[in-house]
């Protein structure tokens, strides 16, 4: 097993292991799974402003180093919004898929414009738009995008940047989190930023994992597992982000990523107990307090087992594994195992 941390982010993503990201993605969209990680096409992931946001927050904390190698500072203070925003992100999006090999674009800019019209949901007239973008802040902020985003770097604003700052000021001087985010290494305690575990497994898979902050007390021999999430919805996080972002495989993931170092005799945390993981969840608009949701044994069992929550079930690890296992071995992609097996006969209650 190959443990501790790799030298740079960049690394551990061209490491050819699943994570609690794409086994996330696999559980909710096999088709993109499948572009992605095994035909290696270039899919557009898209981003809230809210997880661009914890994004630079996560990075101006834990590694303020690697800040130039992620984000690209706009010329605007602000960037689109509104209508004119998904115009923008529209059209960027119909132009890289309109984009060849050799960097040409195949389409009109017409074609694309009228395309990124209808998806944006404006109300007002196709030549309306095209009025309010030409010439505008707006188509600006489009080439910058195409330029960038090709680089892998996030286009970001100087306002983003003055908020996520506020941000990490909060999270460095709030009661609930200033003890957790600012400890640092010493004799008692071990902390790890972005801390990167590699080839653990769970039923016979391999994955890797990047962790946001892991605290050793080597006094009590416990290990603390954090991970940072910035949210629209601090104080509903449970059902806004921990299950519609089927956040559960993190949690599970992770206390299996860490758990992994301490049942290896070999490892100088062999023996030591791992706490169940913690959220540090914030505001992305740094309006509400930062809270820390903690969760439990029957939250592992639960997000390994499979639960129901208010008549809607959500996959366990467990069984998501296995159908994952069972795609690969297959290459069959476009229908789920359980669908496959019951040949495509599918009880309309279930």
């Amino acid at each position: 097993m190959i443990q501790g941390k790799t030298k740079t982010e960049a690394t551990y993503r061209a490491l050819m292991l699943d994570s609690s990201s794409s086994l996330k993605e696999f559980s909710m969209n096999r088709r993109k799974y499948h572009k992605k990680y095994i035909l290696s096409e270039h899919v557009d992931d898209e981003d809230s402003k809210a997880a661009t946001i914890g994004r630079v927050v996560e990075t101006l904390l834990l590694e303020p180093q690697e800040f130039d190698g992620r984000f690209y500072m706009s010329t605007f203070t602000t960037s689109p919004t509104g209508l004119m925003n998904d115009f923008v992100e529209a059209l960027y999006k119909h132009t890289v898929a309109a984009t060849d090999d050799m960097g040409n674009v195949t389409r009109s800019f017409e074609e694309l414009s009228r395309d990124a019209y209808a998806d944006s949901g404006f109300k007002i007239k196709y030549e309306a738009v095209l009025a309010k973008f030409i010439g505008s802040d707006a188509e600006i902020f489009y080439k910058e995008i195409r330029e960038v985003r090709a680089k892998k770097l996030t286009v970001i604003t100087t306002e983003d940047v003055t908020n996520a700052e506020k941000i990490v000021n909060e999270l460095q001087t709030n009661l609930i989190t200033a003890d957790i985010v600012n400890l640092v290494n010493s004799a008692r305690y071990t902390v790890h930023n972005q801390f990167q575990i590699e080839g653990y497994s769970v039923d016979s898979y391999l994955f890797k994992s990047m962790l946001d902050k892991v605290v050793i007390d080597h006094n009590e021999k416990r290990i603390w597992i954090y991970d940072l999430k910035c949210t629209w919805s601090v104080e509903n996080f449970l059902e806004e982000y921990y299950l519609y972002r089927r956040a559960y495989i993190q949690a599970y993931l992770y206390y299996e990523a860490v758990k992994s170092l301490t049942v290896d005799s070999e490892s100088e945390l062999s023996g030591y107990w791992v706490e169940c993981p913690r959220f540090i969840v914030c505001d992305s608009t740094n309006y509400y307090s930062p809270l820390v949701y903690t969760t439990g044994f029957i939250d592992l069992r639960d997000a390994y087992e499979g639960f129901e929550y208010k008549g809607r079930k959500y996959p366990g690890v467990k069984q998501i594994i296995a159908d994952l296992k069972w795609a690969l071995e297959n290459d069959v992609w476009n229908i789920s195992r359980e669908n496959y097996i019951n040949n495509g006969i599918v009880n309309l209650r279930g």
